[in-house]
């Protein structure tokens, strides 16, 4: 496992271009960055919507570079793939824009509903502080799990949109048994999540104010998400060849 995150780590420095690719990858960043930060400051409803309109052109660029490192990690390249040609970039984009949309949603409603059913149990006054704690961590616990499962179950939607399945398909959780089962798959999302995590944090950091840290994390950011859909990628791959073709 120790391999598998160092060629990760080394993954987005491979080919002639590397340079060239982080740094395409990183403006896009910036530029996202930068126009969300309008958004939010603008006292104008269609000039917020123009910058928000402005703004999810880099997001869809970087989000179909991150589906085709999935794509190509899993047909087995090493090296990272370019963001040319455009037009299927953004294409991918929208696709992997769709499938996390989608998931998001399902996640959002669950633990809403598990939040508010929560919240629905009745206590009395006398045992407030003592159910009042109980609920308070039952309902994180629930809402962790539910989150992490969803978490989980995610870049095997993205996996197989990206060999060619539908975005139907994606929603179909039974597809991905023998993937979420298998042992190569677990660790590889493990270690993905080891590098996203920090890298929404950067990303969090860099969207709060415009500053030089702010820069820098973009291009942080952007570098741990190539090698987490690197990693992911190869835990996929592991598990579908191992699977012998049990998922459609």
């Amino acid at each position: 496992m120790a391999l598998l995150v160092n060629e990760g780590m080394r993954y987005p420095f491979r080919g002639d271009r590397s340079p060239d690719l982080l740094a395409t990858g990183g403006l896009l960043g910036l530029v996202a960055a930068m126009t969300l930060q309008l958004t939010s400051v603008s006292h104008s409803l269609p000039l917020a919507v123009v910058f928000l309109a402005l703004g999810t052109v880099p997001v869809v660029a970087l989000l179909g570079y991150l589906f085709r490192v999935v794509a190509t990690t899993i047909d087995g390249a090493d090296t990272p793939p370019g963001f040319r040609p455009v037009g299927t970039v953004f294409r991918d984009g929208c696709r992997l824009l769709a499938v996390t949309l989608g998931y998001a949603a399902v996640g959002g409603v669950i633990v809403a509903a598990t939040v508010g059913g929560l919240l629905q149990v009745p206590v009395s006054a006398d045992s407030l502080g003592f159910a009042g704690s109980l609920l308070f961590f039952t309902g994180t616990t629930v809402v962790l799990v539910l989150v992490v499962t969803v978490g989980y179950v995610y870049p095997a939607a993205v996996g197989y949109v990206a060999t060619g399945g539908r975005l139907a398909g994606a929603a179909d959780v039974h597809r991905y048994v023998p993937i979420l089962g298998h042992s190569g798959y677990f660790m590889a999302w493990t270690f993905a999540a080891l590098f996203v995590v920090p890298g929404w944090a950067f990303l969090l950091a860099a969207l709060s104010r415009a500053t030089a840290f702010g820069v820098v994390a973009i291009f942080v950011a952007f570098y741990a998400h190539v090698v987490a859909a690197r990693l992911v990628a190869r835990g996929y791959r592991s598990a579908v060849e191992d699977a012998a073709g049990s998922i459609d």
